[in-house]
């Protein structure tokens, strides 16, 4: 059995913050994440095959903020990963954290397009 991408138990705690009347915040939250984490996962790939680590950095930071907020914990931890390799200028296995960010990603559109 594959481990769900994302926590459910966030989503319920972000439901909680929702006001009557106000647009649903974990629906603007999700979709928000969706537009802009692919320009982030771009900037990743861009900055592993460049060697640019200061980038890497910036990109697996802000996409890991974002992952945390809305219960992405796989994806929050790869990008730790990444952000801490952009860091160090460590880049044992970078591709392939790469590919796994992609692949924890993908699972998670699933998901969150079941909840939307």
């Amino acid at each position: 059995m594959v481990k769900p991408a994302l926590d459910l138990a966030v989503v319920k705690r972000l439901r909680q913050l929702n006001q009557p009347g106000q647009p649903d915040l974990v629906t603007e939250v999700l979709v928000l994440f969706r537009a802009d984490a692919p320009a982030r996962l771009a900037a990743i790939n861009d900055a592993v095959h460049s060697g640019n680590g200061p980038a890497l950095q910036r990109a697996a930071h802000a996409l890991k903020g974002a992952a945390g907020t809305i219960g992405a914990h796989a994806l929050h931890d790869l990008c730790k990963i990444l952000e801490e390799m952009g860091k160090t200028g460590v880049w044992g296995g970078a591709s392939a954290a790469v590919e796994e960010t992609h692949r924890e990603y993908a699972q998670l559109c699933e998901e969150i397009d079941h909840l939307l």
